[in-house]
């Protein structure tokens, strides 16, 4: 293990054959994403709780990073209503000040 974080994970492998590997990690299949070399590779569910990957023989870079959709998604989603509010409150701003200047000059 090189890096350890909540949603970021990367290892080195070296090995002169391909083999398994099991990592003490909790299955989790919706949002995590596995690369080696920077090409992504499915993830395998062992023992019915661990994760595992075949890794090719030579020396890797391995790496597993969470990002679900449903974050990104989100995040979009929330930049939008966030633009909305702004320009419903501009515009209610607007149209106070244009209706209390046409009631002053009537």
């Amino acid at each position: 293990m090189i890096e350890y974080g909540t949603k970021y994970l990367k290892y080195q492998s070296k090995s002169t054959q391909t083999a398994a590997a099991i990592f003490s990690e909790i299955y989790y299949p919706h949002g995590w994403r596995a690369t080696i070399d920077g090409k992504e590779t499915p993830i395998a569910r062992v023992n019915y709780l661990l994760r595992g990957l075949a890794i090719p023989s030579g020396n890797h870079k391995i790496e597993f990073e969470f990002k679900p959709s449903s974050i990104s998604k989100g995040e979009t989603l929330s930049l939008v209503i966030g633009i909305i509010s702004w320009i419903v409150l501009l515009a209610g701003l607007y149209w106070e000040f244009v209706r209390k200047k046409k009631s002053v000059l009537a």
